[in-house]
């Protein structure tokens, strides 16, 4: 046995024996899976080569009663199993690893789903998770929400809406534009755009009719966000800091805002402020001590 292979089955052995350990948590949602991309490659390539040989399954695969015939080729089935049941899923790539295609089809039982440094188009297996997804979480590796909401990564799928998805976090990337792909998100209610290079919501935010919390932290916006008539009534979280905001202009409709960050935003005059008087369920301003002076004025 070479050295790489040593190392590869010193891997899966110490994984198969951590989710013995602690598989309980891991099933039922409570703790989440961490895997390597170069881990994860490695699995995927044994699970292909031993057990997906005959079909290529979509579905949920049962594995043979009988027991394997080697020690090695067991841990690969109690692997497969545990992978298959695995409820979240957090999968990054270092700095030093090799850019390797990301697959994720053992895992069919994913509601919450994070990437980290993976490229839309390096990922493989979305398509067959993405309608039960409940938690979308992908940081420095996305340049467009079409990549990954419309395309589904490397699938190349068509575009369907996202029966389940409530929760979405792309912050830490380069997209610099919003699109139609989010009209695909029917449920969604969290939405964390931050660290970002947006320059302009357009109306694309419109779609989202269940809309409670709004990041939009640390991008290029000039104007507040345009959302639906739905979405009005029910946003409770806005958070604009770090932009080049010099109106907010359209905040005075949302009826429930309950908690607003305009902080580091060009906002120095009283008239740009006077929206706010408008808001009666607002409690919570962040901002400099500069604006929050002002707010206190317009109250008086």
């Amino acid at each position: 046995m070479s050295s790489t292979q040593a190392g590869q089955s010193t891997v899966v052995h110490r994984l198969a024996t951590l989710l013995r350990n602690n598989g309980d948590s891991v099933l039922d949602g409570s703790s989440t899976l961490t895997l390597q991309v170069g881990c994860l490659q490695h699995l995927t390539q044994l699970f292909e080569r031993h057990l997906l040989s005959r079909t290529y399954q979509h579905g949920f695969l049962a594995l043979p009663s009988h027991p394997a015939d080697t020690a090695s080729l067991l841990e690969v089935q109690f692997l497969f199993d545990m992978l298959q049941k695995t409820v979240s899923l957090k999968v990054l790539k270092l700095d030093c690893d090799i850019q390797y295609v990301v697959k994720i089809f053992p895992f069919k039982s994913l509601k919450h789903l994070e990437l980290k440094r993976i490229p839309p188009h390096c990922l493989e297996g979305l398509r067959g998770v993405y309608s039960q997804l409940e938690v979308f979480t992908c940081s420095k590796g996305v340049g467009s929400l079409e990549e990954l909401l419309s395309l589904c990564g490397g699938d190349l799928s068509s575009a369907l809406p996202w029966l389940e998805l409530h929760t979405l976090n792309f912050s830490y990337n380069s997209i610099s534009r919003l699109d139609e792909s989010l009209s695909l998100l029917n449920v969604l209610k969290w939405l964390d755009l931050s660290h970002n290079k947006i320059q302009d919501c357009a109306e694309f935010l419109k779609p989202l009719t269940e809309l409670e919390h709004l990041n939009l932290a640390y991008n290029n916006l000039q104007r507040a966000p345009v959302l639906g008539l739905s979405a009005q009534a029910k946003l409770t979280t806005l958070i604009l800091r770090n932009n080049e905001l010099e109106t907010i202009s359209g905040v005075e409709q949302l009826s429930s805002l309950q908690s607003l960050d305009l902080a580091y935003n060009l906002l120095m005059e009283h008239s740009q402020l006077a929206p706010l008087s408008l808001l009666h369920n607002l409690n919570t301003v962040r901002s400099n001590a500069e604006l929050k002076l002002l707010f206190s004025v317009i109250e008086k």
